[in-house]
This record gives structure tokens, C-alpha cells and sequence, in this order.
């Protein structure tokens, strides 16, 4: 697999520097209207890239919209769509937790090269030498409740970058600790990076710079907020081409929680 990258990238320099963080310019999300459902039929939700948490910039577009419900049934949802974002509505009649998701999207093919150890990706002639092709696949999800909160739509979906919560989304208390597992393919992920994200309050005086996580030998990793509020935890997993000829894929998984006292 590594073989279909250029010599110059090779052997495990190359797979390390794969699996590390990137800074890109937009950050994927979904938002829903309320995450406790208690008194609604109906969550909409809205999906969008933004430098600004949670303010939309470009729409998420994505085939795959879904939500999973308390039975563990995947729904497919109809996105609308404007420039700056999408709207789903997921009907939320039957109590427990709801799973809403993008659903795995590809993204464009991009050129990529390792710059002072982090990859950067370039358009066109700006490209160096060394760049290889790198395609971006992209998973954004929430979860809301209705009612007491069940499990069965935590259940991992086993392929692609996830983050699988052992503490329930909807169970998340500030101040303590909220552990999720970050896993890919189905399997936990050691050494991963996670960045933590909160609401981009206008009119604080002060800003909250993103926090950087960091997965354990097990691939769990540990949320700990000091205020209630709404906040995105993402990460970025990149793989060599499955097959040759093809772009590496950089994988990124986004989650939204509330986090109360």
C-alpha cells in the first residue's frame, strides 16, 4: 500500500507523518435546533464548514444524510441547501437517542506534501515535487434524545475515521469527564490527535483557544469542559491509496455535544 506513494515519502517516516494533524481552513459540523428532544417531533438540523464555531461559511453537501433511530433503523433525510449551509429535519417521535449524520462524503482530490512535518495541501503549479494526490472523506454527526437516552444508535459503524462514545452524548455533565474511543475501520486508534472546539462567543471578552486531545494506548481520549455550552471535537486520520493509481485519503470525523450542569 505505501508502495504507491513517491519514493522520496517512503516507509514508516511516511505512515507517521500520515496519521498526524493538519490545519485546514474550514472545519465540517452539524447543529441541531435542540439536543433534548423531550418535546419535539421534529430536530432540524443544519451541516456546514466554518472557521468560526457555529457559524456556517459553505454548505456541508453530502448524499448520505441519515438519521439512526432509537431502534437502530437508518432513515435517509433530504437536505436543503443554501450557500452557506444545509438543513435536514429529522423526525424525532419514538423515545431515546437519535444518531443524525453526513454519512461518509468525498470530498475533492488535492495535492498534498509534507511542510516542516505537517502536511499542506496546494493548488495547482504551487505544488513542490514531492506532492501526492490525497482525497478528503469526511463524517460530521450529532446526537439529540427524546425522553431517557438509549444506546442503540451509538453503535460504531466500523468503517472510516469514528469517534465511539462511551459516555453517552446526551449524558455529558461540565466539569466532569465525557470519554469517547477513537476508532478506524472498526478498530481503536492509539496516538490520535483530537482538537476540541467551543462556540465562538462574539461578545466575550475573551476567546477559548482550541484545545488539543490526545487518544490513549486503548484509543480513548477524555472531554472536559469548564462551561455549559455547545462544543465540536474532530480528528484527521490519513491512509495511503487503497490501491495503486489512486489518492491517499484523508479522513476527518467531526462530533457535536451540549455539555450542562
Amino acid at each position: 500500500m505505501i508502495r504507491s506513494f513517491r519514493a522520496s515519502l517512503a516507509g514508516g517516516a511516511l505512515l507517521s507523518a500520515l496519521l498526524g494533524p493538519v490545519a485546514q481552513a474550514h472545519s465540517p459540523y452539524l447543529l441541531p435546533t435542540v439536543f433534548d428532544a423531550s418535546d419535539r417531533k421534529i430536530v432540524t438540523v443544519q451541516g456546514a464548514f466554518t472557521e468560526s464555531f457555529f457559524t456556517p461559511e459553505v454548505a456541508m453537501k453530502s448524499d448520505g444524510y441519515a438519521v439512526i433511530g432509537p431502534d437502530g433503523v437508518r432513515t435517509a433525510l433530504v437536505p436543503l441547501y443554501t450557500r452557506e449551509l444545509a438543513l435536514v429535519e429529522a423526525t424525532t417521535e419514538k423515545p431515546g437517542t437519535y444518531r443524525i449524520t453526513t454519512g461518509l462524503r468525498a470530498g475533492r482530490v488535492a495535492k498534498a506534501a509534507l511542510v516542516k512535518g505537517e502536511w499542506a495541501f496546494f493548488e495547482g503549479a504551487k505544488a513542490p515535487a514531492d506532492a501526492i494526490d490525497m482525497q478528503s472523506l469526511t463524517l460530521a454527526e450529532v446526537y439529540v434524545t427524546r425522553g431517557a437516552p438509549n444506546d442503540t444508535a451509538l453503535a460504531p459503524h466500523g468503517k472510516g475515521l469514528e469517534f465511539r462514545a462511551v459516555t453517552h452524548p446526551s449524558k455529558i455533565v461540565t466539569g466532569q469527564d465525557a470519554v469517547f474511543e477513537v476508532l478506524f475501520d472498526g478498530k481503536p486508534v492509539a496516538g490520535q490527535p483530537i482538537t476540541l472546539h467551543g462556540a465562538d462567543d462574539r461578545y466575550a471578552d475573551t476567546k477559548t483557544a482550541p484545545k488539543t486531545l490526545k487518544s490513549d494506548a486503548r484509543g480513548r481520549f477524555a472531554v472536559r469542559v469548564d462551561r455549559s455550552g455547545v462544543y465540536q471535537i474532530q480528528s484527521r486520520y490519513r491512509v495511503a491509496a487503497p490501491a495503486p493509481g489512486q489518492p491517499g485519503q484523508s479522513f476527518t470525523y467531526a462530533l457535536t455535544f451540549e455539555s450542562l450542569r
